[in-house]
């Protein structure tokens, strides 16, 4: 299946920091260390939550995609 297949559904979307370092195939603790230094930043909190918009996240995966060959 191809990436729009599986995640297309998702565009508008937000995922939780959890559902963020899944979607990137990160541990949750390379996640954190993206978003402390500001790789990432969250689209929202909800809560004590931070949400991470499905299209940085994208956009971010290139990236890492690209940085790592």
């Amino acid at each position: 299946m191809s990436h729009e297949e599986l995640f297309g559904h998702l565009a508008s979307d937000n995922f939780t920091a959890q559902e963020a370092s899944e979607y990137l195939e990160v541990s949750m603790s390379t996640f954190r260390r993206f978003v402390a230094s500001e790789k990432l930043n969250p689209g929202s909190t909800v809560g004590r939550n931070q949400m991470f918009a499905v299209a940085d996240l994208k956009a971010f995966k290139k990236v890492l995609r690209i940085a790592n060959g």
